[in-house]
């Protein structure tokens, strides 16, 4: 928490502030007042294409952009294959490869029911940092997205990513 105190004093563009998803299960610190939208999202699962309702909140501060979503786990459907073919989108939008990322499990605070991972990747357009939960129901995912060079990416990447918290 030091690490939150000292970017408030460090940063006056990242004011953080708490932020909960729709059905209250993550939080998360963001250092602005998201926007928030739903749409439906089609991810590739295997070999069959499935729809889903995805929740998102995000926001911009110190040229970085920080985000919350949600997608319910469309019916007979794997809650991790679902997560992969997010994942794999995500790089996709960012013109990275899944060889080009390091994924590796993730610890989130009250989190012992649901399962977690993260995923870095730089580019020589962007760089991203993003932690999926998985539950049976619903995948959650946090992300921070900035150009490649970002001086504050680090420190801000630190501080949003040890504020997610299961509820």
């Amino acid at each position: 928490m030091l690490s939150v105190y000292a970017l408030w004093g460090c940063t006056p563009e990242l004011n953080w502030r708490h932020v909960s998803s729709t059905q209250n299960q993550v939080q998360v610190l963001m250092p602005c007042k998201p926007d928030q939208a739903t749409r439906t999202v089609d991810l590739q699962v295997n070999t069959k294409q499935v729809s889903s309702q995805l929740h998102m909140q995000a926001c911009e501060a110190g040229k970085m952009h920080f985000a919350l979503a949600e997608l319910a786990v469309p019916k007979n459907a794997s809650a991790h294959a679902v997560q992969e073919a997010w994942r794999l989108a995500s790089l996709a939008t960012l013109e990275a490869s899944a060889t080009q990322a390091v994924t590796q499990p993730a610890r989130i605070k009250g989190a012992p029911t649901a399962e977690a991972m993260e995923t870095r990747v730089l580019t020589p357009r962007y760089r991203a940092h993003w932690v999926w939960l998985i539950t049976e129901q619903t995948i959650y995912q946090a992300a921070i997205y900035a150009a490649p060079n970002d001086k504050g990416f680090a420190e801000a990447t630190d501080v949003y990513m040890s504020g997610i918290q299961w509820r």
